[in-house]
């Protein structure tokens, strides 16, 4: 158990080589499932897509996109979690004046790790290709964040593959917070879509933004000079792309460009793979949800084209099989790349 500890501690990814079991005997399911899900890995490893990765090794990797393209790339520690880990982003820019900002963030849901290596290999693709990509892409400064949630997903890693929430304590026991149900105003307000029980998966949190995680989000963009155009926040696994409003069943007043972005983006998955995913808003194609991010990005922040996007699989749910992450990564692209060309044609009343 020490030994364990050490390494959780540490961010070192283990197997469990002997079979946990509760008090019953019963075999515990999440260290089962870290078992046969990862390998030990050290900081050096290369990521290649083929496998999920733990966190020592995504921050390893956005280090060495900055120091192979230090005039594009740049890493920056947003923020530090509950359990005081860095919360790093990785900065992509030409460093032109008149250039929007387009955000993008994985693992808000530590348990969906397919989020995580999709926003690295977007990331991977621009530090790469900067140079031949169109203006469409090098006339935004690309905000990425692909752990937004780096203590859940340790703890995915190294204990319970299931875990959802962050690692937020309520009466000195660790329950998690729920951070996509964490963020204002709708938090407060009818109280569907969200849990005031702190042992349920949908936690609220005691305030909006009560998590240093997604403060660290919200003063990012907020004290940003530059004016978001895009917020992308990826999750798994209904496969589908959702934008506002999950609080509501009203209609967002950009209801229109927004069902047309997200069109333009499952018209470029599905050319890329085959695969179909639904568009609408958050609240027509999902369930009513309150105090999500994309809510708050395009009600509070004022980014026009804010989405939810839902990442395989409907078959396997939260263990995609490895050898679906790249072609899941090369399709999220194509969507992401399309989008980014659409937006630059589209004007919407969500402006500052």
């Amino acid at each position: 158990m020490q030994l364990e500890k050490l390494l959780r501690d540490r961010d070192i990814a283990f197997v469990v080589t002997t079979a946990d079991t509760g008090s019953m005997g019963a075999p515990r399911l999440g260290k089962n499932l870290v078992t046969r899900s990862i390998k030990q890995m050290n900081k050096d490893q290369v990521m290649d897509w083929h496998n999920f990765y733990p966190l020592h090794v995504i921050y390893s990797f956005l280090s060495s996109l900055e120091q192979q393209y230090p005039s594009r790339c740049t890493v920056h520690c947003i923020g530090y979690t509950v359990e005081g880990r860095e919360i790093k982003m990785l900065k992509i820019s030409s460093s032109h004046a008149g250039n929007s900002g387009a955000w993008l963030d994985g693992a808000i849901h530590a348990r969906e790790w397919i989020s995580a290596a999709v926003v690295t290999y977007i990331a991977h693709h621009l530090a790469t290709h900067f140079d031949a990509l169109p203006e469409s892409v090098t006339n935004k400064d690309w905000y990425l964040v692909p752990v937004l949630n780096p203590d859940g997903y340790v703890h995915t890693h190294v204990n319970d593959r299931m875990w959802r929430k962050n690692r937020a304590r309520h009466d000195n026991k660790i329950v998690g917070v729920d951070l996509n149900r964490n963020f204002g105003p709708s938090i407060n307000s009818r109280g569907e879509g969200a849990s005031v029980d702190p042992n349920h998966l949908n936690y609220r949190g005691p305030a909006p933004f009560s998590e240093p995680e997604t403060a660290a989000l919200r003063d990012t963009i907020l004290n940003s000079v530059v004016p978001f155009k895009l917020f992308l926040t990826f999750h798994a696994f209904s496969e589908a792309i959702a934008f506002p409003w999950g609080a509501t069943h009203e209609p967002c007043p950009d209801y229109v460009p927004l069902l047309e972005g997200a069109t333009v983006m499952a018209k470029a998955i599905e050319q890329t793979s085959g695969r179909l995913y639904k568009v609408g808003a958050f609240k027509d194609i999902m369930y009513r949800a309150e105090g999500t991010s994309i809510d708050w990005s395009y009600g509070t922040a004022f980014i026009p084209f804010s989405y939810l996007i839902e990442l395989r699989s409907k078959q396997h749910k939260f263990l995609l099989p490895n050898d679906e992450i790249e072609e899941t990564c090369k399709e999220i692209l194509s969507g992401v790349l399309a989008l980014a060309e659409h937006v630059d044609k589209q004007t919407c009343v969500n402006l500052k």
